[in-house]
């Protein structure tokens, strides 16, 4: 044979093992595809008991007295939405701010916690929440990680589970993580049953109208569709599964159109739509602002730098982000590619390092990005779990020791949890009841500040008490600032600071710049653990005078308007020592 024969032997031999090889390949990761489309069987018995166990946790953690401040004018707005027929378009709450517009995104909320709280209190509203975070993690369970032993799953969500619960309270946000785990579980399961696709502009529809959230929705559902374009190209190439053939092109066109137009049908349409961009905006472009002034603005890295990781929610956070970082390397090093998990965890790591009030949807996302990770490793048998081998003596001895050790882990969870020790060990004052956080909120102060003969407004700090004011006497008795950042601008935020510098220092000349129409001054109700300084400023000044204190607030009016009411100074003895704060001798 000739030598010119021999290396076009040599080449067809090369371009049929090449052939060989893809097509062995596209089969295996077909084969893998449809196995992991193929719907499961029943839930074992075994599945149930660890789920229950982290479910009742997740549900318990959350179960601790309600000092959140914002309830309160959620409260209030839901009540005069019921009594007026509409949600607000101006604002309703302020008299500075008072001609601003007033986006309100989450008027379904706030119905839903109204009701709520007439119905059963602030009990009611603290076991809503926890429910909420246990559904969240319960769907975040079934969207992820279906190839994974129940107790090793259920270890996997213990740090996600403990982010979630460092931010559990009573906000639209506990409705938007049920949401998005929700979302989650139709893109992750749409392989197996397109049809549930066609609940996208359902939970579009009850989103919009409940958070400025439901904007994550959205992201998701780009990534997700980027993530099917490119299976569909590749053909199984590049370790990447191929794209699921029932989910045709026209019908996702379809579900998009219907998802867009769910999100405009909202009470503000297209404002309420571009509103999340109003939202972004103050933890990006003026994150300098407020981040120094707002703790759930801030940074994580920022908080890191100035008290390390001494805080067990931040430090599960970092712990859980190395982890779910870590576990995409053997499947990389493997040719195993989930395009999807890549985008989504890029995305809310992103979110997580531009504000820690995105803890919670980074820790969701994180919590099924790794349990889909490890699931991959036992499916193609990398690492950790091995190739799943229930039906082997090895592979029960290896149930039973992991069902142990994880058996234990949570009994351990449990009794620290009964016992206190896990409250004392976050750090933040909690501890396992309901109610509301002893001499929290200034009920009192706000109750006598709103008597009739007091003055329509009132100058309130810290800003977050200033709910609770609104929630007794708006909208007829109106605040200067309050936490609704959507409606109060920098400008007032500023002007705010400033008045409380010039309190602290005993100047007077604030207040004839709040004065009403008729001349009258404003009420100052001041909290007793966090604006201690100025406390001390106003009682030095001979024109103010102590009328009200308790050990949440105290309230000061001037003294031509107190004299008018006839008022005497009062005891200024409980505002000494607040429950559950140390205050420096």
């Amino acid at each position: 044979m000739s030598r010119k024969a021999k290396r076009a032997r040599k080449n067809t031999t090369k371009r049929e093992t090449a052939q060989a090889e893809k097509r062995a390949a596209v089969s295996s990761v077909s084969a893998s595809s449809q196995a992991l489309a193929e719907p499961s069987p029943g839930i074992s018995r075994h599945t149930w008991l660890f789920l229950s166990l982290l479910l009742i946790w997740s549900f318990l953690i959350s179960c601790f007295p309600m000092r959140n401040m914002d309830i309160w004018w959620h409260l209030r707005t839901g009540e005069l939405i019921l009594e007026r027929g509409t949600v607000p378009y101006f604002d309703w709450f302020t008299f500075v701010d008072s001609d601003r517009p007033w986006i309100d995104m989450h008027w379904g909320f706030q119905l839903l916690v109204t009701w709520l709280y007439h119905w059963g209190g602030v009990n009611l509203l603290i076991l809503s929440k926890a429910f909420c975070l246990a559904l969240t993690v319960g769907l975040g369970w079934f969207a992820g990680g279906r190839f994974l032993p129940p107790w090793g799953k259920a270890l996997l969500w213990i740090l996600p589970v403990i982010c979630l619960s460092g931010r559990s309270v009573v906000r639209p946000e506990m409705l938007s993580l049920v949401y998005l785990a929700a979302w989650m579980l139709v893109l992750n399961r749409a392989a197996a049953r397109p049809p549930l696709l066609w609940l996208i502009p359902l939970l579009a529809l009850l989103w919009v109208n409940s958070h400025a959230l439901f904007v994550l929705g959205l992201v998701v559902s780009v990534l997700w569709v980027i993530d099917h374009l490119v299976r569909g190209w590749a053909r199984g190439r590049f370790g990447l599964e191929p794209a699921a053939t029932e989910l045709t092109g026209v019908m996702l066109i379809r579900i998009a159109v219907l998802t867009g137009i769910a999100c405009f049908l909202n009470p503000y349409f297209e404002q309420g739509v571009l509103f999340p961009l109003t939202l972004y905006e103050k933890f990006s472009v003026d994150q300098a602002f407020y981040s120094v002034r707002i703790g759930e603005f801030q940074p994580p890295l920022d908080f890191i730098r100035q008290h390390g990781l001494k805080n067990l929610f931040l430090a599960s956070q970092v712990l859980l982000g190395v982890l779910t970082l870590v576990s995409f390397i053997p499947l990389l090093i493997n040719r195993r590619i989930n395009v999807f998990r890549l985008l989504l965890f890029a995305a809310f790591t992103h979110l997580a390092f531009k504000a820690s009030r995105n803890t919670s949807i980074f820790a969701l996302i994180s919590g099924i990005v790794l349990c889909d990770n490890l699931s991959d490793w036992a499916r193609f048998g990398i690492a950790l779990f091995g190739k799943p081998a229930s039906d082997t003596a090895e592979g029960t001895r290896q149930l039973s020791r992991g069902s142990l050790v994880s058996a234990g882990i949570f009994l351990f969870l449990f009794v620290s949890l009964f016992t206190g020790y896990w409250h004392v060990w976050g750090g933040e004052g909690k501890r396992l009841a309901l109610g509301e956080a002893e001499a929290w909120y200034a009920h009192g102060a706000s109750k006598f500040a709103g008597q009739q003969g007091m003055p329509d407004r009132a100058y309130i700090s810290n800003m977050g008490q200033a709910a609770v004011y609104i929630y007794h006497n708006g909208p007829e008795k109106r605040v200067f600032f309050d936490g609704r950042l959507e409606v109060n601008s920098q400008q007032t935020f500023e002007w705010y600071e400033q008045i409380k510098q010039q309190m602290m220092q005993g100047s007077t000349d604030w207040a004839y710049l709040l004065q009403d129409e008729n001349g009258q001054l404003p009420a100052v109700i001041l909290d007793s653990r966090y604006s201690r300084n100025e406390i001390m400023g106003m009682a030095a000044n001979p024109g103010w005078m102590l009328v009200f204190a308790d050990q949440a607030a105290a309230v000061f009016l001037d003294r031509q308007t107190a004299e008018r009411l006839k008022l005497q100074p009062a005891d200024p003895s409980p505002l000494a020592y607040p429950p559950g704060m140390k205050v420096r001798e």
